[in-house]
């Protein structure tokens, strides 16, 4: 028979082998639910998005528009947003371009061989008939004038060859460096005088544009820009109006004589059109190689910002013809000046 003390001994060994068994049951159980659960996440971070730096001219970015949520660790890199594309400055255009918009409101004009110039801004709404003037077309002729453009100096030739009804008007420049335009006027007479049919504007570097005068339909188009113009009897393009103000002046010289004047509306070959109003500067001698010659000179000023300067020198005695002149699109520095050199034709 058991002892009290030897049955007390084995009930304690009894519980305590228990205790252990539930114990252990207990952590396993522990473990598993800790090897079942993902681990705690970082805390989420908003971050604000800027951009680092922010260039001369460049506008800073809103918040509304910089703002973002960003899920990332406790530590993470900068994040950057593209800035918003600034406004870009209007970029010079180069001599004799103009971007087209309608004739309600035709842009400003330039002339001149390829080279960068501001760009010009919007003209005033073309408004009121413009006058139609008596005129006397010049006699057939070639000059040959010395070209200057800033550093760039070369050579420039001047034809015009009436043939009865019709008329062709060719002027071509080249420097050193070989051929810098190629500018062509085609057309006929009316009431009005040069009536032209096409004028084209070839330079180097650049694709050739063409001025469609559809006088049946009463309309200019381009062979550039998708849009036209209306025409008005007397328009002129961009080499015909040196013609046409000489054979004003010859009809009637009280117009380039002082405080005359003349208004032309004069297309380009790009969709541009115009109003230049020339008035009487001076009366000036200019040294020609012939020697001293009294000639006329005429000025358009610029209405707006890059509008084209104009200024002309005519001759009298040579039907009124320039035999200087000078074209300038907001920087002197690059002016377009031509000088009679030679008379390969006499008018």
């Amino acid at each position: 028979m058991l002892t009290a003390r030897r049955f007390g001994a084995i009930t304690l060994f009894v519980l305590a082998v228990h205790v252990l068994l539930l114990r252990g049951a207990h952590d396993a159980l522990i473990a598993s639910q800790n090897l079942a659960a993902p681990p705690a996440a970082p805390a989420l971070r908003v971050r604000t998005m800027w951009p680092a730096t922010t260039g001369p001219g460049e506008p800073s970015v809103a918040p509304a528009a910089a703002t973002a949520a960003v899920v990332s660790p406790a530590v993470a890199a900068p994040v950057r947003v593209s800035q918003l594309a600034p406004e870009r400055p209007r970029k010079a255009a180069p001599l004799g371009d103009s971007t087209p918009t309608p004739v309600a409101s035709a842009r400003a004009d330039s002339a001149g061989p390829a080279g960068d110039e501001p760009a010009e801004e919007p003209a005033a709404p073309l408004s009121g008939d413009l006058p139609v003037y008596r005129t006397r077309p010049p006699p057939a002729f070639a000059f040959a004038y010395t070209l200057q453009r800033g550093s760039l100096s070369g050579i420039g030739e001047l034809q015009w060859r009436p043939q009865g009804e019709q008329y062709q008007a060719r002027l071509e420049a080249s420097s050193a460096g070989g051929p810098l335009l190629a500018w062509n006027s085609a057309g006929g007479f009316d009431a009005a005088g040069l009536a032209p049919a096409r004028y084209t504007d070839s330079r180097r570097g650049r694709a050739a544009q063409a001025a469609n005068f559809q006088r049946g339909a009463g309309r200019v188009s381009f062979s550039g820009p998708a849009i036209e113009h209306a025409l008005p009897p007397g328009a002129q393009d961009r080499l015909s109006w040196m013609l046409q103000l000489a054979a004003i002046a010859a009809a009637e010289p009280s117009l380039v004589g002082p405080g005359g004047r003349v208004s032309l509306l004069v297309f380009g070959a790009r969709g541009d059109a115009d109003v230049w109003t020339f008035v009487h500067a001076a009366q000036e001698a200019l040294a020609l190689p012939e020697g001293s010659t009294p000639t006329l000179r005429l000025l358009r000023e610029p209405r707006r910002p890059y509008d084209t300067r104009v200024e002309v020198w005519l001759d009298p005695a040579r039907h009124y013809l320039p035999v200087r002149a000078r074209l300038s699109n907001g920087s002197d520095a690059q002016a377009l000046q031509l000088m009679l050199r030679e008379v390969l034709l006499a008018p």
